[in-house]
């Protein structure tokens, strides 16, 4: 594979940790990224390129690409899922309020644009997701809800349910448990994550995840299964490390895969669907299933082992 006129192929490894730590390859890692995906992916090339899939008058919840950042401070010159949010905002209110009749006058329309431009200041990011991961992830209008959310998450009220396609065919008649603590790789550099089961894990904290195996399939001609995996705790890269942890890593995942696996255009790893009970209300979102042959004419879905009508 080239960039910029250069084979990186053998040197993968060392630039997607480059690229995950934020040094300066991360804009150059991007694009290479972009230049492997599929016809089939779209990549958002501007802030109206955004999927709701839920909204209320306290929340809202998109649908976030892979590969899109989250906030600015994680890459300055990128499209991110928060400036596409409050640019979806401002667009819709702005549309309703000049739709008014009569037509406003001029100094209601002052008035009105500091009251929006304050309701685009309060709107924060409730929890976060991984670089290379898509799907469910919900943003508060306000601090009061915000704060709810975040009382949500502490008291353990919220349901998360992942899917992912994995090295392998995963054969058990049940959903595996998976109960093995993660922390900080002493002998890595950054945050990379590992098992407690490594020796330079240090400070391993409990991690719990349920798995059910979907479907078994074939993923660019070799054996792969469509997992749906709900998180019983929230630990940095969890579902990377406890599917690494049964022997089938995710597809894609370029940080904790033996060789690198970094020929797939992305991390198979999509946030289905999210539940979070507030004080305030029920948020209650799902979005699309991205691994689907349509999508992604790489996948394909040979046997169903556990047929579930909402995923």
């Amino acid at each position: 594979m080239n960039l910029l006129g250069v084979d990186v192929s053998g040197a993968c490894a060392t630039f997607s940790r480059l690229c995950y730590f934020g040094s300066p390859w991360y804009s150059v890692i991007v694009q290479w990224y972009r230049q492997q995906r599929s016809d089939h992916y779209r990549y958002p090339s501007s802030d109206d390129d955004i999927q709701i899939v839920y909204e209320s008058k306290n929340y809202i919840v998109v649908n976030k690409d892979d590969l899109v950042p989250i906030d600015a401070f994680d890459a300055p010159s990128q499209v991110n899922v928060t400036q596409q949010v409050k640019k979806w905002f401002e667009k819709r209110e702005t549309e309703k309020f000049l739709k008014q009749e009569p037509s406003p006058t001029e100094q209601q329309i002052e008035q009105w644009r500091k009251i929006l431009a304050q309701k685009i200041e309060d709107i924060r990011y409730c929890h976060r997701l991984d670089l290379g991961t898509s799907g469910c992830m919900c943003f508060a209008r306000s601090t009061i809800s915000s704060f709810l959310a975040y009382k949500a998450f502490i008291d353990k009220r919220v349901l998360k349910y992942y899917l992912a396609l994995v090295h392998g065919h995963l054969h058990t008649p049940y959903p595996i448990f998976v109960d093995v603590p993660i922390g900080e790789n002493a002998s890595s550099y950054g945050r990379i994550m590992c098992t407690n089961d490594h020796p330079y894990c240090t400070y391993p904290k409990t991690a719990q995840s349920h798995v059910d195996v979907l479907e078994h399939g074939e993923y660019d001609g070799k054996p792969a299964s469509k997992v749906l995996v709900r998180i019983l705790t929230g630990k940095r890269h969890q579902i990377r490390l406890h599917m690494n942890y049964l022997g089938h890593p995710i597809i894609g995942d370029y940080l904790y895969t033996e060789p690198i696996d970094y020929k797939p255009h992305r991390i198979m790893l999509h946030a289905r669907s999210l539940t979070i009970h507030t004080d305030q209300e029920l948020i209650d979102a799902l979005a699309k299933d991205t691994f689907l042959a349509q999508f992604d004419p790489k996948w394909k879905k040979t046997k169903t082992i556990f047929p579930v009508n909402r995923w």
